[in-house]
């Protein structure tokens, strides 16, 4: 315990931002509102800023049609030359025509009304910041979610920036191992890229053409890689705050203070207004969790739905990938594939950690000392344990119920589908 409590001093004073008078000063925040408006999706509408909102919002639209039109040129190039590639070849090429179509998708969700509120309330009325004055523990709350996010952004970032680098930089490499920069390059011979389009023949036959597709493939890496990371890290970081206003709130259930003075063990009448007090903040509160959890589902309902259906493919490809065992292939799909089972599992244990943590309040309100209240108090004890009886949680699609279930059933329809076309690409 000592050596948990010196690390986490250690890590609060790393990720510690100093005195801020908003969520919006914070480093984590800060880099995530960098990153998404790299990508034209941070709702800088809600915060003040029409302009700059209006001109990432056409930037938001030419991504999307960049997206279309990689998935669409990806499709064509397959089709033309699918008699003479390769079976992992073409898994390459559908796993990066998901990835652009995955992409697309949340580009879409990001200019929603309801994606851009909830990220509005997210950091101007949810955030713990503005709950941490509430008594002692609150604080102590406060800070520990203020570091987890931060190491948890810090360490998304550079797993979003190795995996792009690698996807980039293999073929790069590759190029560079069969000479085929230099004067004498090998005759018939093509260069690699990290992604295919139906383009001219000169951009994989020449120098000059390869290098302009080179950048462009850049470019629409880190789109993609902003695309399927910082879009879930934004999900985790209200995950981490909804389920610290949990914990706050389970901690008010527990320590109801108990009569004090009383002959005949019940609250006397004072004690019973400032019980009233307590029990309508605690109603407050939990009213705002379900509220803000409720216009979550509504907001990332079908975003989290495409998230796992997509997955599924697309960790069935990166295993077949991976499967064929060579170092060209270790080194390009292995981080991918860790980072993206990894993607799946963190979304999925914090939702779990989320509905664990909310059934715990059913457990928490009958610790409330109602049989010593008044009659009023009783009936509002007696509302408070009926309401809790829901557990917090959202749902994929409004139906699916996210967490560690779901995640399971992705990962075995994942494996069955992998077996069926590691078994397939053997017989061809």
């Amino acid at each position: 315990m000592a050596f948990k409590s010196r690390l986490f001093k250690i890590l609060k004073r790393k990720f510690d931002d100093g005195v801020v008078d908003s969520p919006l000063s914070f480093k984590y925040v800060n880099q995530l509102l960098f990153i998404m408006s790299s990508m034209g999706s941070w709702p800088h509408k809600q915060f003040g800023r029409h302009k700059l909102h209006t001109a990432l919002s056409l930037y938001n639209i030419l991504l999307q049609g960049v997206c279309a039109l990689m998935f669409v040129f990806g499709l064509l190039y397959w089709n033309q030359r699918r008699e003479n590639m390769s079976f992992f070849d073409s898994g390459h090429i559908f796993m990066c025509m998901l990835f652009d179509l995955l992409v697309l998708l949340r580009l879409v969700v990001a200019r929603t009304i309801k994606y851009q509120e909830i990220i509005k309330d997210f950091l101007l009325e949810f955030h713990l910041f503005y709950f941490k004055h509430r008594s002692s523990y609150a604080a102590k709350v406060h800070a520990q979610i203020h570091t987890i996010s931060g190491m948890f952004s810090f360490y998304v970032i550079c797993q979003m920036a190795s995996g792009a680098s690698l996807f980039v930089l293999k073929p790069l490499y590759n190029n560079y191992n069969n000479g085929m920069y230099g004067k004498n390059r090998p005759d018939n011979n093509t260069f690699e890229n990290s992604a295919y389009y139906y383009l001219p023949d000169a951009c994989y036959t020449t120098v000059k053409g390869y290098w302009i597709l080179f950048a462009f493939n850049c470019f629409t890496s880190y789109i993609v890689c902003v695309g399927l990371f910082e879009f879930d890290l934004l999900i985790s970081l209200m995950v981490f705050q909804i389920w610290g206003h949990l914990k706050i709130l389970r901690h008010s259930m527990l320590t109801m203070p108990p009569p004090e003075n009383s002959k005949n063990g019940m609250f006397s009448a004072e004690e019973n207004i400032k019980i009233r007090a307590l029990l309508r903040e605690i109603y407050e509160h939990h009213n705002l969790i379900i509220k803000f959890v409720n216009k979550c589902s509504n907001a990332f309902s079908e975003y989290l739905f495409t998230f796992y259906m997509f997955m599924q493919f697309i960790t069935c490809i990166l295993l077949l990938e991976v499967s064929s065992f060579t170092g060209d292939a270790l080194a390009k799909y292995a981080p991918l594939t860790i980072g993206m089972n990894q993607q799946l599992m963190q979304v999925s244990i914090l939702f779990e950690m989320l509905n664990t943590k909310s059934e715990q309040l059913i457990d928490a309100v009958y610790a409330i000392p109602w049989e010593q209240m008044d009659k009023r108090n009783r009936k509002s004890v007696l509302f408070m344990i009926r309401r809790i009886q829901t557990p917090v949680s959202l749902k994929a699609g409004g139906i699916v119920p996210v967490g560690v279930r779901t995640m399971t059933a992705v990962l075995k329809g994942s494996v069955t589908y992998y077996m069926m076309l590691k078994a397939f690409a053997a017989e061809r």
